[in-house]
C-alpha cells in the first residue's frame, strides 16, 4: 500500500478566482475521503468579511422607499449583501458610502464608492449597488465584521436609531467540486487521483482557502491523536506496529538525499536509460519504495540492465522495498 504521505499537490488550471488542484497518488478510497473532508471545511470554516448592519440617512425601516433612488430599501439591502469586503480587524468596524446624484442624469452607485480605510478594503469595486435618478444624496454607514459561515441578522442592532440588521454569509468560498479518478505508481494500479476545484469571491485566493482548510484539519486530527493516545493501555499490537512503520519510513526519508538524480546525466547503458525514461522514471529517486519485482518488470529491462540499476541505486542510496 502506498504511503499516506507520498502524495503531491499541483495546481492544474486557474481562472478568475478559481483554481483546480490535483492531489495524488492516494491509497484506494482516500480520494473520496480527503475530497469530502476538504469540501466541507472549505465551505464552512474559512473566515471572511460581511456587512452586518446598514444605516441609511432618512430611512427608519427596510420597507421604505427613497426619492431619487431606483431601488427600494429592501432591494438596496439585498444588493449590499453582494459587496465583497476584506477586513483586517477582529472587531466590528464601520465604513461610509456617500454619492451625490445629478439632475437629469442617472448616476451609478458602485462598491468602489465605499470609503476604504486602513482596516477595510473593497474587492469588487465595479459592482453596481443601485442607481440615482435625480438630484439626491445617498449616505449609508455600513457595519463590517469578520466571521465564519452563515449568521442570522442580529436584531439587537435596531436599538441604535435607524440601523437595519443584515444576515451574513461570511464564507469567501463560493463553490467546491471534486472528482476522483484512478492512477498508478509502478505496479500499483488501484490508486486514487483527487482533482478539487475551488472558487472564491475574490476576498481570498483558492490557494489561501486550501491552506486554511488543511490547517484546520491538521489541528483537529492532532487533537484527536492526543486524546486517543491517552486512551491506550500501552500494549496494543496494532498501534505498536504502526509506530514502527512510521519510524522506519521517517528514518528512511531522513537518510535520503533529496537532490534529484537525473537518469539522463548518469551515463548509464543505452538500454537501461531508454527503459527508465520510457516508463517516466526520469529521476532515479522515483524508484524509492518500489519492490525489486516491480523494478525488474519495467518494460525493456533486461537482466544485465537490472544488475546495473541495482548498483546505481546502491551508489545513490535509493532504497527498494
Amino acid at each position: 500500500m502506498i504511503s499516506l504521505q507520498q502524495f503531491t499537490i499541483k495546481k492544474e488550471t486557474e481562472g478568475n478566482n478559481t483554481a483546480t488542484f490535483s492531489v495524488g497518488p492516494l491509497p484506494h478510497g482516500y480520494g473520496h475521503t480527503l475530497g469530502t473532508f476538504l469540501r466541507r471545511v472549505l465551505l464552512s470554516s474559512i473566515p471572511g468579511t460581511s456587512i452586518t448592519g446598514v444605516k441609511i440617512d432618512g430611512v427608519e425601516h427596510e420597507y421604505s422607499a427613497l426619492e431619487g433612488v431606483s431601488d427600494d430599501v429592501l432591494a438596496l439591502l439585498l444588493s449590499l449583501k453582494n459587496v465583497v469586503l476584506v477586513s483586517k480587524s477582529l472587531n466590528p468596524t464601520t465604513v461610509e458610502l456617500t454619492v451625490n446624484g445629478k439632475a437629469g442624469e442617472v448616476v451609478e452607485v458602485t462598491a468602489g464608492d465605499i470609503e476604504e480605510s486602513n482596516e477595510v478594503s473593497v474587492v469588487n469595486k465595479d459592482y453596481v449597488i443601485t442607481k440615482l435618478t435625480g438630484k439626491t444624496k445617498l449616505n449609508i454607514v455600513l457595519t463590517v465584521e469578520r466571521g465564519l459561515g452563515y449568521v442570522l441578522p442580529n436584531e439587537d442592532v435596531r436599538k441604535e436609531v435607524s440601523t437595519l440588521p443584515l444576515d451574513a454569509n461570511f464564507s469567501p468560498v463560493t463553490l467546491v467540486n471534486y472528482a476522483v479518478s484512478q492512477t498508478r505508481v509502478g505496479k500499483e494500479t488501484e490508486l486514487d487521483q483527487l482533482d478539487i476545484t475551488i472558487e472564491t469571491n475574490g476576498a481570498v485566493t483558492p490557494e489561501e482557502a486550501l491552506h486554511v482548510a488543511a490547517d484546520n484539519l491538521n489541528q483537529m486530527t492532532s487533537h484527536l491523536i492526543e486524546i486517543s493516545t491517552s486512551m491506550l493501555k500501552g500494549d496494543e499490537v496494532t498501534v505498536a506496529v504502526q509506530n514502527e512503520i512510521k519510524k522506519a519510513a521517517s528514518e528512511s526519508k531522513t537518510s535520503e538525499d533529496e537532490t534529484p538524480v537525473r537518469v539522463a546525466d548518469l551515463n548509464l547503458s543505452t538500454r537501461l536509460t531508454n527503459a527508465l525514461l520510457k516508463s517516466n522514471y526520469d529521476d532515479l529517486r522515483k524508484l524509492t519504495g518500489l519492490t525489486e519485482e516491480e523494478v525488474a518488470s519495467i518494460r525493456g529491462m533486461g537482466s544485465k540492465s537490472y544488475q546495473e540499476l541495482l548498483d546505481v541505486l546502491k551508489k545513490y542510496n535509493v532504497k527498494l522495498v
